[in-house]
């Protein structure tokens, strides 16, 4: 018996039937009657992540729950693509299409600042599956994408502008959090306070240039390792909804070539080897390491 509101892993078998052949992909279906009314998740100890569920049968928004001492990011594992989709509601950012929940998909939620609960209310519920970058609600807000590609792998990384940013870590950041299945891919992140971060944010107005350490490594598995190796890499980056007065220069922290956002629309090098660390981690939920110097330098400029 499941309790309104609370997420479960469920782990399927290639083979169900045992005949030798793969039956994936399966489906997973309900029956009864919908839950009509809120559900609510309590009891999260500070700093320990917990898993949710959409107890509708119809998408709910993550901007609409109501958080209580929860960091205001969410991440959705994507199978599919053996990655997180990832949000965060004070910049609406990430990959997460809108912050919008699919009907009885989980979702990662992490206390911060105290016990945590969360409330979902049958008004979270909507009709939309919504877009990559949902409209902005206010003016004082922007955001901006860098995506590395390899080879049919990417990872991209988001830097979110609001009044509420700070140049370190507050409650806009994302941790960039480690697959549940170990595979090669291509990773892609901001280092922020010495961890490695998807989402990152800033203040909408500031004086000067904040200076932004970005990594990219390509990785490949050696049992239960993984280790990082030579590819060459494309970055690209959309800075549609980037604010007007934020201007934007990466330096390759290597090559010293500085290329200008503005004026260009991708860059591509060679990723370098820097080591190897555990493919597994303790508890529900792993954070990539940050190995060595970063790569590149996002100079930002007001």
């Amino acid at each position: 018996s499941q309790t309104a509101g609370t997420g479960f892993l469920v782990y399927v078998f290639a083979d169900i039937d045992w005949d030798g052949d793969s039956d994936l992909p399966v489906s997973l279906s309900v029956s009864g009657s919908e839950n009509s009314s809120s559900a609510s998740l309590g009891s999260i100890a500070d700093g320990d992540f917990a898993l949710a569920g959409n107890p509708y049968a119809t998408t709910i928004d993550f901007d609409n729950i109501t958080l209580t001492n929860i960091a205001v990011t969410t991440s959705v594992w994507d199978d599919a693509n053996s990655d997180w989709k990832t949000y965060n509601t004070s910049g609406s950012s990430g990959d997460l299409t809108g912050g919008h929940i699919e009907p009885y998909q989980g979702f990662w939620i992490r206390a911060s600042g105290g016990t945590g609960s969360i409330t979902i209310e049958t008004a979270d519920r909507c009709n939309s599956s919504g877009t990559f970058y949902r409209t902005l609600d206010g003016d004082n807000m922007g955001r901006m994408v860098l995506t590395a590609s390899f080879d049919g792998h990417s990872s991209s990384n988001y830097l979110s502008f609001f009044e509420g940013g700070t140049i370190g870590v507050d409650d806009g950041e994302s941790e960039l959090l480690l697959p549940f299945q170990a595979s090669s891919r291509v990773v892609m992140m901001s280092v922020v306070e010495g961890d490695a971060h998807k989402i990152s944010s800033y203040p909408y107005d500031h004086e000067g240039t904040v200076s932004v350490p970005f990594d990219v490594m390509r990785l490949t598995l050696d049992e239960t390792n993984y280790v990082t190796d030579v590819s060459e890499v494309t970055l690209n980056w959309d800075i549609e909804e980037l604010p007007d007065h934020i201007s934007m220069t990466l330096t390759d922290n290597i090559t010293g070539s500085e290329t200008y956002l503005d004026y260009e629309s991708e860059y591509v090098f060679t990723t370098e080897p820097k080591g190897s660390f555990s493919a597994s981690y303790d508890g529900p939920i792993g954070t990539y390491p940050v190995l060595g110097e970063p790569r590149f330098t996002l100079s930002v400029t007001y």
